[in-house]
């Protein structure tokens, strides 16, 4: 299922950058302080209005990863207001952060992505020359 949004997003805006896929969907991005515990968070509203949270006080590249979660909680779990707490990031989840994360490795990382790198870079390697998540990567091709 989660591979079958992914697709369609890609194919119908030919994008992977969450944010522009956010805009195009109308689903608002708010980037404001929540604390040091939460890094973002999926809400709709009882009218309909859908809107991502996301931490200020995270770095960019985090930022992009967190908007993709979320936007994954949007579009599979969309009666769910999800908190995405830094103490649980990428640990066990249950099985809506798992298929939010999955969602999030899926759109933001291609799948020829290993093969730009030589064959002796590890995935850690690939994962920080990237600023990405090892899991995300781990997720992605499912290793």
């Amino acid at each position: 299922m989660v591979n079958y949004v992914v697709d369609g997003l890609l194919e119908q805006y030919g994008s992977r950058n969450p944010f522009e896929l956010c805009d195009f969907l109308d689903i608002k991005i708010f980037v404001h302080p929540l604390g040091k515990r939460i890094n973002g968070f999926y809400q709709r509203t009882e009218d309909g209005i859908e809107v991502i949270h996301i931490n200020s006080s995270i770095d960019d590249s985090k930022k992009k990863y967190i908007c993709a979660h979320e936007l994954g909680h949007a579009l599979l779990h969309t009666d769910l207001n999800i908190h995405f707490l830094l103490e649980h990031t990428l640990a066990v989840k249950n099985k809506y952060e798992l298929a939010a994360d999955k969602f999030a490795a899926l759109l933001l990382i291609h799948d020829d992505l290993l093969k730009q790198y030589p064959e002796y870079y590890n995935l850690e390697q690939v994962a920080a020359s990237e600023s990405l998540p090892l899991e995300l990567l781990k997720l992605k091709f499912e290793i």
